[in-house]
């Protein structure tokens, strides 16, 4: 069985702020958990396609080459499998997976963190500690896919269970320096359908549409796309009042399917 190693506290704090981690060194039943998705990703793997994977990425990371219905299924075999952790076992898992070099365990945090997003969110102080863990992943192996998955699924959700204490925090997001955390702002609404704060996605959108970058431009596009099927009226109000302040990439994204 391929060793893990006892990470030190020092070690994990690389990804997650040690203020999130109660336990010295990571638990038995996380180190075991660990084990079990890489005994079973690379039982799995296909060079062929981490091969391709990897170029699709930009050579940014290493992957095992599991496409994603089979990556899927083994998460579950492996989550069903496991015992179900606290809070605190819960940061040191996904710090620990987020310290590997392949993708695959990345996304395995992900999941890991929707499955357990209530746990990780039981209480307003639990779930301001889980928004910060969620920013040390976001500005940490970012991508546009570790991005676009945990967002909506994960600090979307904090943002409607406790909105009065997660949204100041998307607040300052959207003003911070780090592309990634202005572009989760950003889309963290993708999941509100009907109950999308307009005024903030549009705020944010006006906030960050003079951007060059390429991913806040699809971003915006996207959000407002995707609010679009809710509210078509003032969305196309909205891209056609504000056009000049928009680039073209975002009016052409926003509005695809007007």
């Amino acid at each position: 069985m391929p060793k893990v190693k006892h990470l030190k506290r020092s070690a994990v704090t690389a990804v997650v702020d040690s203020k999130l981690i109660k336990h010295s060194k990571p638990s038995s039943r996380v180190l075991e958990i660990l084990r079990k998705v890489r005994r079973e990703y690379q039982a799995n793997r296909d060079p062929t396609y981490a091969a391709w994977s990897k170029k699709y990425m930009r050579n940014k990371f290493e992957f095992f080459g599991l496409k994603f219905p089979k990556r899927r299924a083994l998460d579950k075999q492996v989550i069903s499998a496991s015992p179900i952790l606290d809070v605190e076992d819960i940061y040191d898992l996904v710090g620990l997976l987020w310290q590997q070099e392949e993708r695959e365990f990345h996304y395995f945090a992900i999941d890991y963190a929707v499955k357990f997003r209530d746990v990780l969110s039981c209480d307003a102080a639990t779930c301001l500690r889980s928004v910060e863990c969620g920013r040390q992943l976001l500005i940490t192996n970012s991508w546009w896919d570790s991005i676009d998955l945990f967002t909506p699924k994960v600090i979307g959700y904090f943002g409607s269970k406790y909105p009065k204490e997660v949204i100041p925090i998307l607040d300052q997001w959207i003003k911070d320096d780090n592309m990634w955390l202005r572009r989760s702002a950003i889309l963290h609404q993708l999941n509100y359908n009907e109950n999308t704060d307009k005024e903030r996605l549009f705020r944010y959108c006006l906030l960050t549409g003079h951007e060059d970058e390429f991913f806040i431009q699809r971003a915006i596009g996207w959000a407002l796309r995707n609010y679009l099927r809710y509210n078509r009226k003032d969305v196309k109000e909205f891209v056609k009042k504000n056009e000049a302040k928009l680039s073209p990439l975002s009016v052409k994204e926003a509005l695809k399917h007007a």
